[in-house]
């Protein structure tokens, strides 16, 4: 499925239309990521604050290598019926499952968020993949982002997965 966005998705009840994103939000856009990115990855572990930021750089470049135009990908801009930006969504519509497509990032602009548009862009995000042939969706949601997770939950998104860990001393007790 590497269809292009075709007219812009509305949920006129919520004040929200996706459109697809422009190079120059593009940009915008990866400024803001790679820093948000680096940051949840060594907030959780996952990544040293050595190697963080050139892992979180070189991951999203290999899955957007030609930026918005990249087949395959949704980027979506989400504005208000004014025409203000709000935020933006990048769905991966090739997955190896026929039918499924993955959320990677759902972003509201931080003086927008608060009020309702969060759930919006979900919304119009589901919408915009069912309009794809999409039958099931799925994301990740690092553990400390409680607002996205109450988000999801609200929204009937299933936990399918959980990763724990714990922080030891040197000596081998629990910090």
């Amino acid at each position: 499925m590497t269809q292009m966005p075709g007219p812009a998705t509305e949920i006129p009840e919520k004040g929200i239309r996706l459109r697809p994103m422009t190079a120059a939000e593009f940009e915008a856009w990866r400024a803001r990521l790679i820093p948000s990115y680096t940051v949840a990855h060594q907030r959780t572990g996952g990544w040293n604050a050595e190697q963080a930021k050139t892992l979180a750089e070189r991951k999203t470049d290999q899955l957007l290598p030609a930026g918005p135009e990249t087949p395959g990908m949704l980027l979506l801009s989400a504005e208000s019926r004014d025409g203000a930006l709000l935020g933006m969504v990048w769905i991966a519509l090739d997955h190896p499952s026929a039918g499924f497509a993955w959320i990677y990032e759902i972003e509201i602009l931080q003086e927008h968020r608060g009020q309702g548009h969060g759930r919006a862009l979900l919304q119009a995000a589901e919408q915009e993949s069912a309009r794809h042939g999409i039958t099931e969706i799925g994301l990740n949601v690092f553990g400390p982002n409680v607002v996205a997770r109450s988000l999801y939950d609200s929204s009937g998104y299933e936990v399918t997965a959980t990763q724990m860990r714990k922080r030891l001393a040197a000596d081998g007790t629990a910090d």
